[in-house]
């Protein structure tokens, strides 16, 4: 491993290198799991040292852990015969050997020694008294089973030795080492899943990128790194990383591994009557295999990545040797999900006959963790006409997630599946049914019109009063709402649902459905008209149910989760949002594949809300290439649009004109109330890149359509028109927050009273309001307003203590600062880059206007840069800035 790979360490290396060079003895002991990177460490403090010390190599080795002084063999090469086991003649020549190697320097011994539980016992005798007596440093490497030999750990004991207990990488370590390898920034959601598969394993994620950035992967798109495809045990570099590790164990020890990887968690007791107690000591001392869930349950490989890689090296017909040997010990129905998906795989890939029940229990859990293939194969392969509609509706699932919407349309559509797949799912499958067609650009009529028909074919020839009759119809109806919705036909939404709901039976099987359904469509109806408190929570107790029937549902997870998401972020709840979010990533890591784009589209809109604007474009740039991939909430044209205006805001033009064509000829495949949104984000972009090409636009959408004039919507373009510096509209904020719920809207609404008042204490209300809401960005405008009025009031202390109120907040955007917080503002702060450009554009004659022009800027933002100069400079007047500058 080379030293790049020592993201992480910099504490340890620095510390371990002190020990080292102090006078007297010095040892140090680095534990670690294989691969952690405990040897990369031990070369790299080997480098530090070598120009000050003799490094003499020395590796512990199994074969040679039972021959006495065998690792030391390389240096007593001139050690005659009969003097090979006396200790003192041993010690004598190893340090002949060094004073060879040292010269006329006198430079001091440092012994580094890699995987010292494998030493034997007499050579481990001889570098403890070497360190004891002074004579030597040591840096040695341990696995933590079966751990440092007794000698060595007596160093510890003795205070002769710092012991180092290696740990993972955190999530920003992987970030940084990704980054590192690949040469280039790594989106968020791919850093998620790189770190979640690896464990934070170094050596494990360097086999990952390369393999996946082999294979395709990995792939680099405008700069960024992201992943299309669940990650791989397959790939050569962790084979071969598996296989010199399996070829360093014994028969019975891989005979254990084979069985273990192929149908694991097995019970510890049949492997224990299956290859011995000793053998699985063995491997569980080597960190090779682990128990599932503590000791004596069930076992697994020690990591999922090293059982992926061995089922690959075993050839089937060992394969299908090994699961007829254990088929009789296994459970015909496995008590854990793991343990089914393993099972019916296996069965999958021996050739052996699985029963249809099994196969689409396999199938449907697998779609919901994304583990795409197996889905496909084990719906593919049920028989019964009975269970083909439900197999098909996830065949469908995996299909519409993969973005191949026309196949998914063509599997729900057979026999009309999509109204009545199955007792125990129709209405999530009609939910994606409708939902593919219109990705594919079919409009509701045409989607609806298809629906009824089809409901009419299913119903021909029974009584209306029959209940399959009622139920079929219901999912029509359900459908026709979902097209209300997506049009932003909402008022006529509320009527349906309330429709919809009377019509409800709690003793129908259908019923938890129908609730989940009519909870989502209460959730966006309430946050588009404002509701964002009572609608975050009908997303909760939409989520709670759905919790209670996770493993019986299809789609409804996606269908509410974004749902839930927009609305918490119109409540200003971000860590409601924040957890919505994660939930696609707590199943499984493929979640953060498929759903990456969408949901960095969702966390960059969150930041924006926040004012972290520097944080929201290192999550809306990559989510704009990963979108391109896969989008399976339809978020594209929000996502793009936002990374614009992230982009346009912050001056990036470059970015911002791509953005802007890419933008433009994405169609429009989310939902209304998505859409309305990325029109809004849009044109306050061009506005920044081009002044007068957005705002009268703005200013125009809500007598344009009836859905732009509701609240939800409308508080957006509001406030992007506010953030360009458009001062009218602050009444409008004012009138439009007055009547919507949560900390977004009545932060807002603070601000807008204060602006309409212009007194500097209702700022400085609106400020903390909007800081204790999470919104610094708005909050740090806030105060910055305070300062500005206190001054223009004669209250100069009021007016710095706002303005120290104001930095506090710009401190904790993230975004690169304007000046230290904690630095008193007066003369003997200089100005910044931007105060001093903008200060010399005051003094040339231009007006705030002008110069916000110039430097595509806002107003508000010339007039904050403006009263930090002035507080600087000691000067109250924009007249005396010219003086103040010369002097």
């Amino acid at each position: 491993m080379q030293a790049e790979h020592l993201v992480g360490r910099d504490a340890e290396l620095d510390l371990a290198t002190e020990i080292l060079r102090q006078e007297g003895a010095g040892a140090v002991l680095l534990l670690a799991d294989p691969g952690i990177g405990k040897t990369a460490m031990a070369a790299e403090i080997a480098a530090r040292l070598a120009g000050e010390m003799v490094v003499m190599r020395i590796h512990g080795s199994p074969a040679l852990s039972a021959v006495p002084f065998g690792v030391l063999a390389p240096y007593l090469l001139d050690l005659p015969v009969e003097q090979a086991t006396s200790p003192v003649a041993i010690l004598r020549e190893f340090w002949s050997q060094f004073e060879k190697r040292r010269g006329s320097e006198g430079a001091r011994l440092l012994l580094v020694v890699d995987d010292a539980h494998d030493l034997d016992e007499a050579s481990t005798q001889i570098l403890a008294e070497l360190v004891t007596a002074g004579w030597a440093r040591l840096v040695a490497t341990s696995r933590p089973r079966p751990g440092l030999p007794p000698a060595l750990l007596q160093l510890w004991y003795d205070g002769l030795a710092e012991r180092f207990e290696l740990h993972p990488l955190e999530k920003e370590e992987v970030a940084e080492l990704a980054g590192k390898t690949l040469g280039g920034s790594v989106m968020a959601s791919t850093t998620d899943v790189l770190h979640a598969v690896s464990e934070g394993n170094p050596l494990l994620l360097r086999c990952l990128l390369e393999d996946s950035r082999t294979d395709g992967n990995l792939v680099r798109r405008n700069g960024v790194w992201f992943l299309t495809r669940a990650l791989s045990g397959t790939g050569e570099g962790l084979s071969e990383v598996v296989r010199n590790r399996v070829l360093r164990t014994s028969e019975a020890e891989r005979e254990a591994m084979y069985i273990i990887a192929l149908s694991e968690p097995v019970p510890a007791a049949v492997l224990d009557a299956l290859v011995g107690r000793d053998t699985l000591r063995s491997l569980m001392d080597n960190r090779l295999v682990i128990s599932s869930n503590g000791a004596g349950s069930p076992l697994k490989m020690w990591h999922p990545m090293y059982g992926e890689a061995l089922r690959h090296i075993v050839s089937p017909a060992r394969s299908l040797q090994i699961r007829q040997r254990m088929v009789q010990h296994l459970p015909a129905e496995p008590s854990t999900a793991e343990g089914l998906l393993r099972m019916v795989s296996w069965a999958l890939d021996c050739g052996a006959d699985v029963d249809d029940e099994q196969l689409l229990r396999a199938a449907f859990l697998a779609a919901k963790l994304l583990q795409n293939p197996l889905a496909l194969e084990a719906a593919a392969k049920v028989r019964s006409e009975a269970l083909r509609p439900r197999a098909r509706a996830v065949m469908a699932m995996v299909k519409y997630n993969d973005g191949d919407y026309r196949s998914a349309v063509k599997l729900l559509g057979e026999d009309a599946g999509f109204l009545d797949a199955d007792p125990s799912g129709p209405l999530g499958a009609g939910l994606l049914w409708g939902a593919a067609r219109s990705a594919m650009g079919d409009s509701s009529g045409d989607i609806l019109a298809d629906a009824h028909s089809a409901a009419d074919a299913l119903v021909a020839g029974l009584s209306a009063q029959d209940p399959v009759v009622q139920q079929i119809r219901r999912h029509a109806a359900a459908l026709e709402l979902a097209a209300l919705a997506h049009d932003g036909r909402y008022g006529e939404l509320r009527e349906g649902l309330a429709t919809f709901q009377a019509g409800l039976a709690v003793d129908e099987p259908d019923f938890v459905m129908n609730q989940l359904f009519l909870l989502a469509m209460q959730c966006e109806l309430l946050t588009v008209e404002g509701q964002a408190v009572q609608a975050l929570e009908m997303g909760r107790e939409a989520l709670v149910l759905l919790d209670e029937h996770h493993d019986d549902l299809l789609y409804f997870t996606d269908f509410i989760l974004v749902r839930y998401a927009l609305a918490a972020l119109e409540s200003g709840d971000w860590a409601a949002a924040e957890t919505a979010l994660n939930r696609y990533a707590a199943s499984s890591a493929m979640g953060l594949i498929t759903f990456g784009g969408d949901i960095q589209a969702i966390k960059g809109l969150s930041l924006l809300r926040q004012g972290r604007l520097e944080q929201a474009s290192a999550e809306l740039t990559p989510a704009v290439e990963a979108l391109r991939v896969k989008d399976p909430q339809r978020l594209r044209r929000l996502g793009n649009a936002l990374a614009f205006y992230a982009a346009a805001r912050s001056g990036n033009n470059e970015l911002a004109q791509r953005l802007s064509v890419d933008t433009a000829l994405i169609p429009a495949a989310g939902g209304a109330y998505v859409e309305a949104l990325a029109e809004i984000f849009t044109l306050a972009a061009k506005e920044y890149v081009n002044k007068g090409s957005g705002l009268e636009r703005l200013r125009s959408l809500p007598d344009s359509t009836h859905l732009h004039q509701l609240p939800g919507v409308l508080l957006q373009n509001l406030v992007l028109r506010a953030e360009l510096g458009d001062v009218q509209v602050m009444e409008a904020i004012q009138e439009t927050a007055s009547s919507m719920a949560g900390a977004w809207a009545g932060g807002w609404h603070t601000l807008a009273t204060a602006q309409v008042n212009g007194a500097g204490e209702a700022f400085v209300n609106a400020g903390n309001l909007l800081a204790a809401g999470g919104m610094p960005g708005p909050a740090a405008t806030a105060f910055d307003r305070a300062a500005i009025a206190f001054d223009a009031e004669g209250k100069r202390p009021e007016a710095r203590q706002a303005a120290v109120l104001r930095d506090v907040s710009e401190a904790s955007l993230g975004d690169a600062q304007l000046h230290d917080p904690h630095t008193e503002v007066d003369r003997s702060v200089p100005l910044t880059r931007r105060e001093q450009d903008i200060v010399a554009l005051a003094v040339s004659g231009l007006t705030d206007r002008q110069i916000a022009e110039k430097l595509m800027v806002s107003v508000r933002t010339v007039e904050g840069h403006l009263y930090r100069s002035y507080a600087k400079l000691g000067i109250r007047r924009r007249e005396d800035l010219g003086a103040a500058v010369r002097n």
